[in-house]
């Protein structure tokens, strides 16, 4: 009787942490620009603080290292986005957390993605870095990473 109780328990506590499309919700407590500087996040809002935790990051994939990062953007009402790439030393597995933008409607959430590298293109005058080769494509995601004065 107890293991069908545990298991009861354990699906519903899963069946919570979906929303309708299959998507975790929730996500990270959000946190303010100064402080995600200071937990070292690569932050892009106006200017990219911590570029350099981004071009080791780079670095890493191109020798086939494994390695992390979180990149935090804000949106205009200073809202977190949260882009964590963690490189298995194969593929880059892409969480992108929307869900403390308050404007974000009714898809915000916690997305995932497999993505086979970072690309670079120069946009007006600075370099523009997205994710590519990505196994969903969701549209309700950005794979947009940020842009950096070159």
């Amino acid at each position: 009787m107890k293991p069908i109780i545990l298991l009861t328990v354990f699906t519903l506590l899963i069946a919570g942490c979906s929303n309708q499309n299959g998507h975790l919700s929730g996500g990270s407590k959000p946190y303010s620009y100064e402080e995600a500087i200071s937990k070292g996040d690569v932050v892009f809002f106006n200017d990219v603080h911590n570029v350099e935790k981004f071009n080791q990051f780079l670095t890493d994939l191109g020798n086939k290292k494994v390695s992390s990062i979180r990149v935090t953007g804000y949106t205009d009402e200073g809202d977190p986005i949260f882009k964590d790439l963690k490189y298995d030393g194969e593929v880059i597995h892409y969480t992108y957390d929307n869900s403390n933008d308050k404007f974000g409607g009714t898809q915000k959430g916690v997305r995932t993605d497999t993505c086979s590298k970072v690309t670079s293109e120069k946009v007006e005058g600075e370099v523009q870095y997205t994710l590519d080769g990505c196994t969903n494509n969701d549209t309700e995601m950005s794979y947009f990473l940020l842009r950096t004065k070159k």
